[in-house]
């Protein structure tokens, strides 16, 4: 499966809303479990990430997947939606919903209520997105001790490579590194977040310049992008681009 690839989770028992919603999904590009009882969905929480949780009040009155996504530590920024119909309500739905969806379901209505959402969905993957990067970067230690290391994978928020140094968890350092086809070096501190007894360590950027956060972002996205399901019916820059507005 692409890591691009946006996944949903719904959750109900009602025909007419498994199709509609997974019909409007599938236009977009996202691939949908469909889960008929809470505790399944639940299960998910714990498995993998997930960028969306749809999730139908008249099956789940309490919207208690919704809340455990929130208290989640893998998909607790994912979009989450309350399916309501006139007998569930939607009174409090906005406490843990982004979006709110009423029956009876009307096609062009949850299709609006997708579009409006995929950018947010897509900014957030983004945040997370990881690519393989194989370059040379170089370390600075506080002792000013000199390393170089070979970076395996990159995203917004941290790098992984693989370094001979004798590094520590916690340890804060200055990197050097090339994002491919730039030439022009990126300058950060990164703290070592875990280490592997092969010499793999994984860094989350502490400190970098807004310059050179930007060509960060920019590459990281347009990497991304390339890589996207290409059933994505409008621009997906566009659409991140509609996210931040």
């Amino acid at each position: 499966m692409n890591s691009c690839d946006l996944q949903a989770v719904l959750v109900s028992s009602d025909s007419g809303v498994v199709d509609s919603v997974s019909e409007s999904l599938e236009k977009l590009g996202i691939t949908a479990a469909v889960y008929r009882e809470t505790s399944a969905a639940m299960q998910t929480l714990s498995s993998q990430k997930t960028d969306a949780f749809l999730v139908d009040r008249e099956l789940d009155p309490e919207l208690s997947v919704l809340t455990a996504m929130r208290h989640s530590s893998s998909s607790r920024y994912a979009v989450a939606f309350a399916i309501c119909s006139q007998k569930s309500s939607s009174k409090g739905a906005f406490r843990v919903a982004d979006f709110v969806i009423d029956k009876p379901l009307a096609s062009h209505r949850v299709n609006r209520t997708m579009n409006a959402a995929y950018g947010i969905m897509l900014k957030e993957r983004m945040r997370y997105f990881r690519h393989s990067l194989r370059t040379e970067a170089t370390l600075l230690d506080s002792s000013h001790r000199r390393f170089i290391a070979q970076t395996s994978n990159i995203s917004q928020t941290g790098i992984a490579l693989e370094c001979v140094a004798p590094l520590m968890v916690r340890q804060v350092v200055q990197l050097q590194f090339a994002l491919a086809g730039d030439q022009q070096k990126l300058s950060c501190k990164a703290q070592v977040i875990w280490m592997a007894d092969n010499g793999k360590t994984g860094l989350t950027f502490t400190d970098m310049s807004n310059a050179d956060r930007e060509r960060l972002t920019e590459w990281i996205e347009s990497q991304f992008l390339r890589r996207l399901h290409p059933m994505a019916p409008v621009s997906a820059r566009a659409r991140s681009t509609y996210a931040t507005a």
